[in-house]
């Protein structure tokens, strides 16, 4: 695991930490929206935690203008072997 994975790893579980500890501290006297906010951020800092770097390579492909890519060379592919169905 590279140092860039493990800081990534490091940022979703502190996500995740004060997400849980906000909810927690906050208690049912908080309003829902709150409570959706710490869900949220909660959900996001365990999705660190598992895919760490990934997340950022997924979210630059995502922004940039090649995003299509991946669909394109499969359906290319596809119509290659005759194959249209999968």
């Amino acid at each position: 695991m590279t140092r860039r994975d493990l800081l990534w790893r490091g940022t979703g579980a502190a996500v995740f930490a004060i997400a849980c500890t906000t909810s927690l501290a906050k208690g049912s006297d908080a309003s829902a929206s709150l409570g959706l906010l710490c869900f949220a951020a909660a959900l996001f800092g365990a999705v660190l935690m598992i895919q760490g770097k990934r997340v950022s390579a997924a979210l630059r492909i995502e922004r940039s203008r090649h995003r299509a890519l991946p669909q394109a060379i499969h359906e290319r592919r596809c119509q290659r072997s005759g194959d249209a169905g999968s």
